[in-house]
């Protein structure tokens, strides 16, 4: 599967992808949070995953809410 995660704490500068117990994260450095890569990303085709510089990617699937909070800069 293929994830895009750029809508999880858009603002940010510092997001690692690490391997948990429980599978890929997406940590942000600036909040101190982590989520699960599965949960929090738009499942996308592999043809937009090789995208680069891509504003809007289509989506597959749903995906979860409220994933775009971040620190306020």
């Amino acid at each position: 599967m293929n994830y895009d995660f750029s809508k999880f704490h858009p603002s940010c500068l510092n997001k690692v992808v690490v391997a948990c117990f429980d599978g890929l994260h997406v940590v942000c450095y600036d909040c101190g949070v982590s989520a699960n890569l599965e949960a929090i990303s738009a499942k996308i085709s592999p043809v937009d995953a090789c995208r680069v510089a891509v504003e809007d990617r289509s989506v597959l699937g749903d995906q979860s809410t409220g994933v775009n909070k971040g620190a306020s800069k």
